[in-house]
């Protein structure tokens, strides 16, 4: 049957539908308790179609983080900063830091994922570093080639000092609950982030 429907695989709201119910069950169930039949009933699609699309259960959480990244542009890629060039420094940057956090912020569903990988990183190693890989990864990269196309010194430096704070942010802020404990003002933060970084360019030159 699967052989006299060759493009089903590559249909995409088939794929849509799959990784919509994937998200529901992982968030729900965590990545141990989910299971392709689950899936497949969120999903509403058969077990065999989720397995025309995906190979396997970490496959499909790796391509979960992938769509995380691209919907919610966590990751500026190359390309997407280099239409920036002509723009000031500090105006870019403080658009990416305003990206990041709103779009952390203003989604329970990133939220609640990144707690899940976080708490199945030690049961499931290999979670957090396909996390590192399809989510860190691309954004320190983006951010490094940008900082050295815009002669900025030591650029990987800068780039996960920039991506770090607001992920410390993030986290002590929004995840854990510590805004009250830790305060500082979003905006105090992110200009004074970025004018450490402009400042440590005017020094070295």
């Amino acid at each position: 049957m699967q052989s006299s429907k060759p493009s089903q695989p590559n249909r995409p709201e088939k794929t849509a539908a799959i990784l919509d119910g994937a998200m529901q069950v992982f968030l729900e169930q965590g990545y141990a308790g989910t299971t392709m039949d689950k899936v497949a009933a969120a999903a509403g699609v058969s077990k065999p179609t989720i397995y025309n699309h995906f190979q396997d259960k970490e496959t499909l959480f790796n391509a979960l983080m992938e769509k995380l990244v691209l919907e919610k542009e966590w990751a500026k890629r190359p390309p997407d900063l280099q239409h920036f060039s002509s723009e000031p420094v500090n105006i870019v940057l403080k658009r990416i830091a305003n990206e990041m956090i709103d779009n952390c912020i203003n989604s329970s569903e990133q939220m609640t994922f990144i707690r899940l990988v976080i708490g199945e990183s030690g049961r499931f190693p290999e979670l957090s570093r396909s996390f590192v890989r399809n989510m860190d990864k691309p954004i320190i990269g983006g951010l490094t080639e940008y900082f050295a196309s815009q002669d900025i010194p030591a650029p990987e430096v800068a780039a996960r000092t920039f991506v770090g704070t607001l992920i410390f942010f993030l986290m002590t802020s929004e995840m854990m609950g510590g805004k009250d404990i830790i305060p500082i003002d979003r905006d105090y933060l992110v200009d004074n982030l970025i004018n450490m970084i402009l400042r440590a360019e005017v020094k070295v030159k």
